[in-house]
């Protein structure tokens, strides 16, 4: 009898013999249109990408960077974005201290540079060079290399986004401002005065129009780049991150305090315009400071 089950031990296939917890998220694609949420999760240091509606804490994980099953990395991650590059899917992560290129089928470390540690962003500009945004120290990094970098000052620099219609670096930090990017340099163009407060926190591209989502410590505000106009979306204060879900509606990190968790902080992502009646999707063991739409950022890439 025992030689029977061992038999039939060794024809069974192997997905039926390994532990079905265990996720493979390596060599494959999630489309944009999926919907999944894109963190810089603290409570464990990566960056995670999960189905907010999957109830199961571990299967919910779609990919994640370092894997599930590598050493996690001392670095704090703070915002993290899906870019592509000459048709390949990168994520771009920025860390206290440190951003990140990494190629999105395989995990592998494309470019990785070290910044200063208040670094909130990061973007990535044609040509492949990195900005980070250094809202402690004022200041934007435009990384060449590891060595090679230039920086501008921009005071409480905190939110990127290329547009790569006009040519310009959208950063957002105690003003709104436009940046050109020439021979190798940033270079001021104009500014914009933010509604109520010189404190910017997120700035991100709507789907199709050319519009930015802007945060500051009073409210979330639309910011229509052709009229140069600002309008309040809604008046929730702290909000860290924002994006727009394919059907339309604004979602938000939601600004909230959690027993032994910092300030800046969430575990919920929460619509505040949803028309699809979902109101909130949580992430009971996660900590992170931004959240997004998993999406093709036409705006920029």
């Amino acid at each position: 009898m025992k030689a029977v089950v061992i038999a039939l031990l060794l024809v069974l296939p192997v997905s039926i013999l390994a532990d079905d917890s265990i996720q493979d998220d390596s060599h494959h694609d999630v489309p944009p249109e999926t919907l999944a949420v894109l963190i810089a999760d603290q409570a464990d240091n990566r960056i995670r990408l999960f189905d907010p509606l999957n109830t199961d804490i571990h299967r919910a994980t779609l990919w994640c960077y370092p894997g599930e099953d590598e050493k996690t990395h001392h670095y704090r991650p703070t915002d993290a974005k899906r870019v592509e590059i000459d048709g390949v899917v990168h994520v771009l992560a920025a860390y206290h201290g440190r951003v990140r290129l990494v190629r999105f089928s395989d995990r592998m470390l494309i470019q990785d540079y070290s910044t200063l540690s208040s670094c909130h962003s990061a973007e990535i500009l044609p040509g492949g060079a990195i900005v980070s945004a250094n809202s402690n120290h004022g200041i934007l990094r435009l990384h060449h290399s590891e060595d090679e970098f230039f920086d501008l000052k921009i005071p409480y620099a905190h939110g990127l986004a290329w547009d790569k219609v006009r040519n310009c670096l959208w950063v957002l930090g105690d003003f709104l401002y436009c940046i050109n990017y020439l021979e190798g340099r940033l270079v001021l163009d104009r500014k914009f005065k933010l509604p109520l407060s010189p404190t910017g926190h997120d700035l991100f591209p709507l789907r199709e129009d050319a519009a930015l989502l802007i945060s500051n410590n009073e409210a979330l505000f639309s910011f229509d780049i052709k009229t140069e106009k600002f309008e309040m979306i809604f008046a929730l204060r702290n909000i860290k991150s924002a994006s727009q879900h394919l059907d339309g509606s604004i979602w938000v990190s939601e600004p909230k305090e959690i027993e032994g968790a910092k300030e800046w902080q969430s575990n919920a992502f929460i619509s505040l315009n949803s028309k699809a009646g979902v109101k909130r999707y949580s992430r009971e063991t996660s900590r992170f400071y931004k959240a997004r739409w998993w999406q093709q950022v036409s705006f920029s890439y």
